[in-house]
């Protein structure tokens, strides 16, 4: 969150980007997080091949979570599924009250997401009529969406939101070489590019790569480029810091 929003901070004053409000949701005591946003983000229980050792790699990063799971008295299916409760606090709850707290534009509102946080903004992304229009999506893979997957890409054509639908999906090069990564983060992509083949006009997305960022260190690449990408001004910083010093002049 911290690089959220000295980003927008960054980005807002000097005038390349929009001033933008920043919202950060916490999941659960420092504890149980990892439990909890798994449980949020993930909205289905990984399928046996999804959970299959990648070629080149020695265990499935899933194993993780199995042992995880275990270690917490918990069945695997228990960190899945509870992505509606948590897209219901979103829409119902949080937006509500920063709408009756400032002034913001419907068509203007995104959700930004790394990793499981990726997985779950692009299950908002294909969620009937959702009020969020602008997508930073960052290093994710399809794994907790394939079960329905297939049904959802042909439905979302004819349900997705009536305003334009604007995605900014990234990666770290990295991961892309990486055995456990490789390819979680080529299904994301994947999916990103059918989307943008297949879905309605209204759908813009860039999908961008990092070269040697690792899963951890593309996180700061990825909110600073969103964030300039989906909310920009268009204005260089040169150009930016010219026409501030005017009006500051003015």
């Amino acid at each position: 969150m911290g690089t959220a929003i000295e980003a927008v901070a960054l980005q807002a004053q000097l005038g390349e980007s929009k001033p933008v409000i920043v919202a950060g949701v916490s999941t659960a005591p420092p504890g149980v997080h990892l439990v909890q946003r798994t449980i949020d983000y993930s909205a289905e229980v990984p399928t046996t091949a999804m959970r299959a050792t990648p070629p080149g790699a020695d265990t499935s990063f899933w194993q993780i979570y199995e042992t995880l799971a275990s270690t917490m008295g918990m069945q695997f299916e228990d960190l899945f599924g509870g992505t509606h409760a948590f897209y219901r606090f979103l829409t119902d709850q949080l937006l509500v009250q920063l709408e009756q707290d400032f002034r913001i534009d419907p068509d203007e509102i995104g959700i930004a997401g790394h990793s499981s946080g990726g997985d779950f903004a692009v299950d908002t992304l294909l969620r009937k009529q959702t009020p969020f229009s602008k997508f930073i999506v960052g290093s994710f893979g399809t794994d907790v969406l394939d079960r329905t997957l297939a049904e959802r890409e042909r439905a979302f054509p004819r349900s997705s939101a009536p305003r334009n639908l604007d995605v900014f999906c990234a990666y770290g090069g990295a991961e892309r070489a990486d055995p456990f990564l490789r390819d979680y983060i080529e299904r994301g992509i994947a999916l990103i590019e059918r989307l943008e083949t297949s879905a309605p006009e209204n759908l813009s997305a860039t999908i961008r790569g990092f070269d040697d960022e690792t899963h951890g260190s593309v996180i700061s690449h990825i909110l600073s480029s969103g964030i300039r990408e989906l909310w920009g001004t268009g204005k260089g910083f040169v150009e930016a810091m010219l026409e501030s010093g005017d009006e500051q002049t003015d």
